[in-house]
């Protein structure tokens, strides 16, 4: 067998634990349903918050160890301290979901303190990094913007996470939980989680789908359109304002930039030349809940409150949920093999996974998603547990997959024709 690589490129430890998070908020579904109402009981805030930070942003973390110096160029200003710095993170997120669960007031605030410690040990290292690259003279540097504004994002929205949750905890300024929550929803899923993907998928679409690079046609309204729109509806929400006007041109702003991005999106999935399709059938499906959640969001503009959970619902498990699936079945498995077969590998993701498991795990998630998103907004949440069963389903088979592509990883060597090629390099 190849050596492995002394330093997996992104850490393999936060993808694990995102995915425990993973299953377990389709089991938390199974168990408690999630009331479709206006008002979030603590239950669905514990639901939430396994989704939004055990699963999705432990993995966004984990890839930016990655990211940020490979999209930029540069080396890390004290990588090992943001890597470590996710171990307090993850037990930071896993009490904060215990205190809402359990309605247990130490727990929330032992949890919101670790979450904060945990981002500041990853945050400092990365702004530090993102700041020292220095583009050539005459050019832009579009990325570390995009970096510094989605880190920024996060930070933002943890502190007011945390004063929310110290609040809950029994902290004196207990009046933040009526006008925080959307602020912090927006920051959390708009600015951090949104345009993160957005961002990233400029460079991961190309592998995934097989196509030669280019640059993306409507990058810049998409980029600006969700940038200025979050801007304008974090401004229209802020206590003192609150005016409708702002709230509709940021959602039209939005709107405008979701229209652009699967204009662009849509052109490199459809007809894509690479025949490992699971991870193109997902990115394609993201399309249609980025559409569904700006819908669903002005509708909630408009009025519909009963429609926040619903809103809530598709944007997480259904925008960037099976954005992260779909990653995760190219990424995650190159990761894998290089892992276990050294950083030469070339395996294709595609002939490590089984191909029916790849399309279970995918038609399960998609019925989980659509029927879910369906019954919240038809305000039957007392049937959202067999939305539980059919996403356990697919995470089930995801896992499988991914163990079963380990597995097969380990039986070296490798393809004749990449083993040959590979041996050439090293010579």
């Amino acid at each position: 067998m190849a050596p492995a690589a002394t330093r997996p490129w992104i850490p393999p430890a936060a993808l694990v634990a995102a995915q425990l998070a993973h299953g377990a908020s389709w089991a938390m579904l199974i168990a408690f349903a999630w009331p479709s109402t206006p008002g979030l009981s603590m239950p669905s805030l514990a639901w939430i918050h396994t989704v939004a930070l055990g699963w999705l942003t432990l993995t966004a973390l984990g890839v930016l160890v990655h990211v940020i110096p490979g999209f930029l160029d540069i080396e890390w200003r004290a990588e090992g301290v943001a890597r470590w710095s996710l171990l307090p993170f993850g037990l930071g997120a896993a009490s904060l979901v215990t205190g809402f669960a359990l309605s247990q007031p130490l727990a929330l605030s032992v949890g919101s303190g670790l979450l904060l410690l945990g981002l500041l040990g990853f945050m400092g290292p990365a702004v530090a990094t993102v700041l020292s690259f220095r583009p050539p003279a005459g050019t832009k540097a579009p990325f570390r913007s995009a970096f510094l504004i989605v880190l920024g994002a996060l930070g933002v929205a943890a502190v007011l996470g945390a004063t929310m949750a110290w609040a809950l905890a029994g902290a004196p300024w207990g009046q933040v939980l009526v006008w925080l929550p959307p602020l912090h929803a927006v920051l959390a899923g708009g600015g951090w989680l949104s345009l993160l993907i957005i961002g990233v998928s400029t460079r991961t679409l190309f592998p995934v789908t097989g196509r030669r690079r280019v640059k993306h046609r409507f990058h810049g309204w998409v980029s600006g359109g969700f940038t200025v729109g979050l801007g304008l509806l974090l401004i229209g929400l802020l206590p003192g304002i609150q005016h409708p006007a702002l709230r509709w041109a940021g959602m039209a702003a939005i709107a405008m930039a979701a229209v652009f991005y699967c204009l662009d999106t849509a052109k490199l999935v459809i007809g894509a030349p690479n025949d490992h399709k699971p991870p193109i059938a997902f990115v394609g499906m993201t399309l249609l809940y980025l559409v569904a959640m700006v819908l669903i969001g002005l509708g909630v503009t408009a009025g519909h409150a009963e429609w926040q959970a619903a809103l809530a619902f598709v944007a997480l498990v259904g925008w960037m949920g099976q954005s992260v699936n779909g990653y995760l079945l190219h990424i995650g498995i190159r990761l894998l093999a290089t892992m276990v077969r050294g950083d030469e590998d070339e395996t294709r993701p595609g002939s490590l996974l089984v191909p029916a498991l790849s399309w279970t795990a995918f038609g399960a998630s998609q019925v989980a998603v659509i029927g879910g998103t369906g019954l919240l907004l038809l305000g039957l949440g007392q049937y959202l547990p067999w939305a539980g069963v059919c996403g356990l389903v697919g995470w089930g088979a995801l896992v499988l997959n991914v163990r079963l592509a380990y597995l097969k990883a380990r039986q070296w060597p490798q393809d004749p024709a990449i083993t040959l090629t590979v041996l050439a390099a090293r010579k």
